[in-house]
């Protein structure tokens, strides 16, 4: 995880939640020529940074590209930015969240692999912490921070993606590290998961 999740007609809402709680946010990009429900490494996913103490909603593209012929990156364990410099000063001074409607995982069923939606039923949007790097060319490329399972997602897959609600997503924008790696941690099981099956 996470290889795929869901980005369902959420521009403007996340744009709503931002002017409710009184947060100045820049558009930077017509974010509402699409909208896409099924989102796969390579492409452009949508997400906030903090640039001068402004927040900025754009598009990135998803998976880290270094040099021209280094592989894409799309998931960041937690445990490898603790542990490697480099990471954390990604962590420190390159980070952004991606809201998200949902992501997708395939649990294997009668030996075929079927895939499904997780979501949240009590929040129509959540957001997942992601480091960035900016090539020469000023393109940004993101890439989404995954954890341990909890016991939900456990019996699906050995990875999560950090789950965040707005206000913490705020929060990790702005605070330093040693509150972030504190705060990047499996979703509390005490709080709703469902998944349903999805097309494929």
């Amino acid at each position: 995880m996470c290889g795929r999740f869901e980005s369902k007609k959420i521009e403007l809402s996340v744009i709503d939640l931002f002017k409710e709680k009184g947060l100045e946010i820049i558009v930077e990009d017509d974010i509402a020529k699409r909208s896409n429900e099924d989102i796969r490494p390579t492409e452009k996913i949508m997400s906030v940074l903090l640039k001068q103490d402004v927040y900025h909603l754009t598009k990135v593209n998803w998976g880290i590209k270094f040099k021209e012929d280094s592989p894409l990156i799309f998931n960041s364990r937690i445990e490898t930015i603790k542990e490697k410099s480099y990471w954390n000063t990604l962590l420190s001074k390159n980070k952004c969240i991606v809201p998200m409607t949902g992501f997708y995982e395939w649990k294997t069923e009668n030996k075929k692999k079927v895939k499904y939606r997780i979501f949240l039923p009590d929040n129509d949007i959540f957001f997942v912490p992601a480091i960035y790097h900016r090539d020469k060319e000023d393109m940004i490329f993101a890439s989404l921070i995954t954890t341990t399972p909890n016991k939900f997602i456990e019996k699906i897959h050995h990875r999560m993606p950090v789950i965040l609600d707005f206000a913490n997503a705020i929060s990790f924008l702005n605070d330093d590290n040693e509150i972030n790696l504190k705060r990047l941690i499996p979703f509390d099981d005490r709080n709703k998961m469902e998944m349903e099956l999805a097309d494929d």
